[in-house]
């Protein structure tokens, strides 16, 4: 079974290296790089490729398919809550993608999510505020994605040694993105969601041929954990779905590989059709994995809610017509992981990049997209950041954050750039102009208060206190930007 898992590791690897390599001989500039420039190498060209590459990010195997296995044992069927206000957070994208692509083109060149809230709001340090602050939880998405993602992978073949298991399959993603830059993201991703839906198809084919075959697997279904399959109440659930609709529903409007997407497409249209087709692509993928999730137990016993995968891959891949499935399975749980893992790099790099050492070496843009030393300067601080992140999510573990912790936590904590981003596309600039401090302090404290809040529910052993704290990021960002609209009014009065 390990030449299986292997095979299929190494299979997927080539794929992902070779369009890497194809692309790194167009790479001349920074706007190959990073989708800064129009005509440039860094872009997104057609709908398939905008709608694929925005599901497959969607898809972390750490932070969605491993949390779906891991929390479906206690939620059950409470996870498609995730499927409908993840819905809800891409259809309200959708609605206003036109407007953020408008607002885009109104530039020589393509700003960033946060250099653009700082020319609304007429501050430069707005823009590095929140360069800096979303930074942190970028790299750690990042960092959660490659680690647990690859030990996840490689505790499948424990006969090799874990750590350098860990270093073959993160450092794929980091090789072809290095290489190929933001235009090798889209291209994989496309590829990669293929594969992921692959790998669903497949596993909703072993589920329904055992069911028909195997006459003794009725009898495991009294295995399954009480109350998975029905909507009833459980402790902590309120404040779980809570968290979830904070998190979710604003969440999309505020993640700059989104704004990535949107940029770095020329044609208004393809935004639009392209955000269109990946709600519903969202919708199906995510829903069938949560299910699968739920149903897991009726294949198998596992010890803990963090062996269910690891226990039915196992069993998947104990037959001679199991191991074509398993390997089509790795592929796609592989896919899953290195589609959010090199999406979130290329982000944390171009807002490093171009956001806040741009901003500090004070060098217009308009030498740096003609350099070829900041195609090499760029690659440096993809180098830089890789091994920040993995010393980052190393020491939140030895903290004790679990992948469910780490989701609310990180991913709620973005929440702050929403009120300021709403406020920056529907309001005129000049009304703005008065509010850059209240903008500076609305990201600081909406970022501190919402990890102030996981760490503190982390500490206290309070999983109420992780699940809301998405809720005071939103809060407090959106509390501190409404008393500088009242000082305004009350000033101008």
């Amino acid at each position: 079974m390990e030449i299986v898992i292997l095979s299929a590791l190494a299979f997927s690897a080539s794929i992902y290296i070779l369009i890497g390599l194809s692309l790194n001989r167009k790479n001349k500039f920074l706007g190959d790089i990073f989708p800064i420039l129009f005509g440039r190498n860094a872009k997104v060209i057609s709908v398939d490729e905008f709608a694929s590459s925005a599901t497959a990010t969607t898809i972390s195997l750490a932070t969605i398919v491993l949390a779906y296995f891991e929390l479906a044992g206690y939620f059950g069927i409470w996870l498609l809550w995730s499927v409908l206000t993840t819905f809800l957070g891409m259809f309200i994208l959708s609605l206003v993608s036109k407007r953020i692509w408008l607002k885009m083109n109104e530039f020589k060149y393509r700003p960033s999510m946060h250099e653009f809230l700082g020319i609304e709001f007429n501050s430069k340090s707005v823009a590095i505020v929140a360069s800096l602050c979303t930074s942190i939880g970028f790299l750690l998405i990042f960092a959660t994605e490659l680690i647990v993602g690859s030990r996840f992978l490689s505790g499948l073949i424990p006969q090799i040694p874990q750590g350098l298991t860990v270093v073959f399959l993160s450092g794929i993603g980091f090789i072809y993105t290095l290489l190929g830059g933001f235009r090798a993201v889209i291209k994989t991703d496309q590829i990669q969601m293929k594969f992921i839906w692959g790998f669903i198809i497949v596993l909703g084919g072993y589920y329904l041929y055992t069911l028909l075959t195997d006459s003794t697997i009725t009898e495991n279904i009294s295995k399954i954990p009480q109350g998975l399959l029905t909507f009833s109440n459980r402790n902590g659930l309120v404040f779980f779905l809570l968290g979830l609709s904070i998190m979710n529903i604003p969440g999309y409007m505020s993640n700059m590989s989104m704004w990535q997407r949107i940029s770095g497409t020329n044609d208004v249209n393809i935004v639009v059709k392209g955000m269109r087709k990946s709600i519903w692509s969202i919708i199906f993928s995510w829903s069938l994995l949560a299910i699968f999730a739920c149903f897991a137990y009726i294949f198998v016993t596992p010890t803990s809610n963090q062996t269910v995968l690891t226990d039915l891959l196992l069993k998947i891949g104990s037959t001679s017509g199991g191991k074509v499935a398993l390997f089509i399975i790795v592929i796609g749980l592989y896919g899953a992981m290195l589609s959010t893992a090199s999406t979130y790099l290329i982000v944390i790099g171009h807002t490093i990049s171009e956001d806040i050492i741009a901003k500090i070496r004070k060098t217009p843009i308009e030498k740096r997209i003609q350099s070829k030393n900041e195609v090499i300067f760029s690659r440096i601080i993809l180098t830089v950041i890789t091994i920040i992140a993995i010393f980052l999510v190393e020491g939140l573990k030895l903290f004790g954050f679990s992948i469910a912790d780490l989701i609310f936590a990180i991913y709620g904590g973005a929440l702050a750039l929403f009120p300021l981003i709403i406020t920056a596309l529907y309001s005129k600039r000049e009304n703005l102009l008065s509010l850059s401090t209240f903008a500076n302090l609305s990201v600081i404290f909406g970022f501190l208060s919402g990890w102030g809040a996981a760490i503190i529910g982390k500490i206290i052993s309070n999983s109420n206190l992780i699940f809301f704290s998405p809720g005071f990021s939103l809060i407090v960002s959106a509390a501190i930007l409404f008393i500088g609209f009242v000082f305004r009014r009350k000033i101008t009065e």
